[in-house]
């Protein structure tokens, strides 16, 4: 397999070729013609790729074997990863490795990444799509307290959409000390549960019945890259790291607004 990754490597002219007989069978002067290059160059890479068993000669010309077209799809593959990757990279970035959904479940995801020119742009596209959230209930873990997305989810609590949400324990005193009065008010209302994290939520996480919504932070808390998808496998592991992060959780009660283990610290 080192062999055939260096064997690709080192031509680009070999990797174009591959390509091009995935299209179908043909001549020396044709592949020369179709890939702009010099047919001493593609008949050279052609007796290659038969001593290799990639490909052989029949009356058309030259085609793939199986396992010409095996080794095609696998580099096809390998481009196309790398692609995702370097796509995503904005986003993977920020997460460690719990946090990171495989590369593979990405390919039809939508991200948003905020620039120089347009810092707030993931914000902004964080509060558009959850406007498409369909769905009684929403689950959700956040690192940050943030007014625009207090606002944006407090239009789906007046929809009737119930939220459960995920805090770490000092996020969640932050919160009841920003506004005592609003935080026991919106935990007896019955529209929110509220979960306290003992350790750093590090995640975005806005989970629907049929998306989700992927939030990284940098280490100042500013949101840095927004993904959306309504992938069901990726969905699926948005459901789990959620419930992850729920059952190392204690649930806030509307009583004392917060557990009594966590008033006394």
């Amino acid at each position: 397999m080192q062999d055939a990754a260096r064997f690709l490597a080192n031509s680009p002219d070999r990797l174009a070729l591959l390509t091009r007989l995935r299209t179908g069978a043909a001549r020396p002067g044709t592949l020369a013609n179709d890939l702009d290059c010099a047919r001493r160059s593609v008949q050279r890479n052609l007796s290659a790729f038969v001593e290799r068993g990639w490909v052989e000669r029949d009356e058309g010309g030259y085609r793939l074997t199986t396992a010409g077209d095996l080794a095609a799809r696998a580099h096809a593959d390998y481009l196309d990863r790398l692609e995702r990757l370097d796509r995503f990279t904005p986003l993977l970035r920020h997460l460690d490795t719990d946090h990171t959904p495989p590369l593979s479940l990405l390919a039809d995801a939508d991200i948003v990444v905020a620039s120089p020119e347009n810092p707030q742009a993931p914000v902004h596209a964080y509060v558009d799509r959850l406007e498409q959230f369909e769905g009684d209930s929403i689950r959700m873990c956040s690192p940050v307290l943030s007014r625009i997305f207090h606002e944006a989810h407090a239009s789906l609590a007046m929809r009737g959409v119930h939220t459960d949400l995920v805090l770490s324990e000092a996020t969640t005193k932050q919160a009841r000390e920003l506004n005592p009065l609003e935080f026991e008010t919106i935990l007896r209302v019955g529209v929110l549960n509220l979960y306290a994290h003992p350790d750093s939520v590090s995640i975005g996480l806005t989970v629907g019945q049929d998306r989700l919504l992927l939030a990284a932070y940098d280490e100042t808390g500013h949101l840095e890259a927004c993904l959306a998808s309504d992938d069901s496998n990726l969905l699926g592991w948005a459901e789990e790291l959620f419930e992850r992060y729920r059952e190392r959780s204690v649930k806030v009660e509307p009583s004392d607004g917060l557990p009594s283990d966590l008033d006394s610290e």
